[in-house]
């Protein structure tokens, strides 16, 4: 589970059903017991794996009875829409007959002091018990989840177009069916609700977000967000489908000196990215970019039952 070969894992897995510790990947090689760790925000499996430089994360679906997501701020690392430069992000508020939606990763207390780091424990937030359940062989299994809640501030701001797309990728990877966020105040009022627009409407951060979390390796998000696009708004790069004229003239350029070669280093983007924006605007249809992080997801007749 956490720990350098199987046997070890399963021997660590106190707690937990054995069906999850059979399942998991093998972890990073470092010992100790394994923390089921609910993510309901930005940290879906897929940007754990970048900020905690873990290609073996795993996630499994799971949900808090009597909590419910909401948001607050002011913050600014996801700040990446074009008109505004703060916004909110995800936390949890008791709400009765309600039920909080999330992935399951289960880490080791290293790697939970990694993820501290990135969520400015313990002044912005801070590690909370809850008693959750994980979907595991198609059944709900109650155990302790840790889950990180905001503690800065109470205060409404509403979530970047790039946060609301770290938050949708998150959960839908877990509950496929989800497609709207309900962007709610921490006193429980829903103030709007969000979906997806499609990848080519996107402004140009959410788009570089949902670009970063697919690469094999995934960027460290949000940090990587700001420079790539403020090099793309240098080169005149303004939308997602100005990214694709953009590499078009890079290319029809290296071809001309180096005819095998590829290189979007103007545009602080590499062959993968290049790849998978292309991909996600429709122009690649035959390209795919597989994604390993789901152990299992859930029918949405389920998630709430």
């Amino acid at each position: 589970l956490c720990s350098t070969s199987a046997t070890e894992r399963r021997s660590q897995c106190m707690g937990f059903p054995p069906g999850i510790c059979a399942m998991l990947s093998t972890g990073p090689a470092e010992g100790g017991a394994c923390i089921a760790t609910f993510g309901f925000g930005s940290n879906s499996v897929r940007q754990l794996r970048g900020r905690l430089n873990d290609h073996t994360l795993r996630g499994f679906p799971a949900r808090i009875r009597g909590q419910v997501l909401a948001f607050a701020g002011p913050n600014y690392s996801w700040a990446h829409d074009d008109d505004r430069d703060v916004g909110g992000t995800a936390t949890l508020i008791s709400q009765a007959d309600s039920t909080a939606l999330g992935t399951c990763v289960f880490l080791t207390e290293g790697q939970l002091s990694v993820l501290d780091g990135y969520e400015g424990v313990p002044t912005v937030y801070d590690r909370r018990q809850f008693t959750g359940e994980v979907w595991q062989n198609g059944r709900w299994q109650q155990m302790q989840v840790t889950a990180y809640l905001k503690v800065d501030s109470a205060e409404w701001h509403a979530p970047s177009e790039a946060y609301c797309c770290a938050v949708l990728k998150n959960i839908s990877s877990s509950f496929p069916g989800l497609t709207t966020l309900q962007l709610r105040d921490t006193t429980g009022e829903v103030r709007s609700e969000w979906q997806h627009p499609g990848f080519s409407t996107l402004g140009l951060g959410a788009f570089l977000f949902e670009v970063g979390v697919r690469k094999r390796n995934p960027w460290q998000l949000p940090r990587a967000i700001g420079p790539a696009k403020r090099q793309l708004l240098k080169q005149g790069v303004a939308r997602p489908e100005a990214l694709l004229t953009s590499a078009s003239t890079v290319e029809e350029e290296d071809s001309k000196e180096a005819p095998s070669s590829k290189s979007f280093a103007s545009l602080h983007l590499d062959e993968e990215e290049m790849t998978i924006a292309r991909h996600l605007l429709g122009h690649s249809p035959g390209v795919s970019v597989v994604d390993d992080s789901q152990a299992e997801q859930v029918p949405a007749a389920a998630a709430f039952s």
